[in-house]
């Protein structure tokens, strides 16, 4: 890399877990912010000038290891537990597919009915971390979507899907009814950006992706650094490698929830 390109590695802030404090792992954070500015509405029609920084492949790596995210290890897959459970998943362009694939593969083996929500129709553009990667096709556009037929939600990550969809007022409004009726809501890595715009997050115990303790803590959240934290209707994880104690946590907590509604 020319010196005059050379990025400053910030300084991690006090009291961050020291295994998400590599010079590599600032680094793609201060890279991620750069590129994508904290509720920059104009970031999720630009993403195709996304472009690979080598020099971060050791947190890119950490970021989309997808090596534990096998579906069938995810346990409830196969059973019908799930059956008559209808589920969000809401997205737009910009989001890491596994966040998305795997936890929806898993959710529909289980027996549920999941639907992809989106702000604009057709497809919605994937990414493996900086790369983009497939498209989903989207069941339902979010301003013909209505909450209350929706038994719980699924956030995504992505930089720019979440810092995206956290600037629309119809999916704010979706996860704060959603948040009312104290149905599940279910957020990995910068999905829990939406929470936090929607005013849902303060006072509740949740964990992220690590960039993004800071936002959930200014929020009035209880931020852990753990692969799944489980708190009423609130389940969160940090990353791709935790969507296997991600989907056991959410699963169980719909399941629950199931068992206990009025026939």
């Amino acid at each position: 890399m020319n010196a005059k390109n050379k990025r400053h590695t910030p300084a991690a802030p006090h009291g961050r877990s020291a295994g998400y404090d590599s010079p590599a792992e600032l680094t793609l954070d201060h890279a991620n912010e750069m590129s994508f500015p904290a509720s920059d509405p104009v970031a999720s029609t630009n993403i195709t000038r996304i472009k690979k920084a080598p020099e971060m492949a050791p947190a890119a790596i950490d970021h989309q290891n997808i090596n534990t995210t096998d579906p069938g290890a995810q346990g409830n897959a196969g059973s019908a537990v799930l059956s008559a459970v209808k589920i969000a998943i809401l997205v737009t362009d910009g989001f890491e597919e596994v966040e998305l694939l795997s936890p929806k593969k898993t959710l529909e083996a289980a027996g549920a009915t999941v639907h992809v929500i989106a702000d604009h129709a057709h497809t919605v553009q994937g990414f493996q971390h900086t790369e983009k990667t497939s498209s989903v096709d989207v069941d339902l556009v979010l301003a013909d979507a209505r909450p209350e037929e929706y038994d719980a939600v699924l956030l995504p990550g992505g930089v720019v899907n979440g810092d995206a969809l956290r600037m629309s007022a119809a999916a704010r409004g979706f996860v704060q009814y959603i948040n009312k009726q104290n149905k599940p809501l279910a957020s990995i890595c910068h999905g829990g950006w939406l929470l936090i715009s929607a005013g849902i997050a303060k006072g509740r115990t949740v964990t992220s992706w690590p960039s993004l303790q800071d936002d959930f803590i200014n929020a009035g959240s209880k931020w852990l650094d753990r692969d799944v934290v489980s708190e009423n209707n609130f389940v969160s994880s940090r990353k791709p490698e935790d969507i296997p104690a991600f989907m056991q946590a959410f699963i169980a907590l719909l399941a629950s929830q199931r068992a206990t509604a009025p026939n």
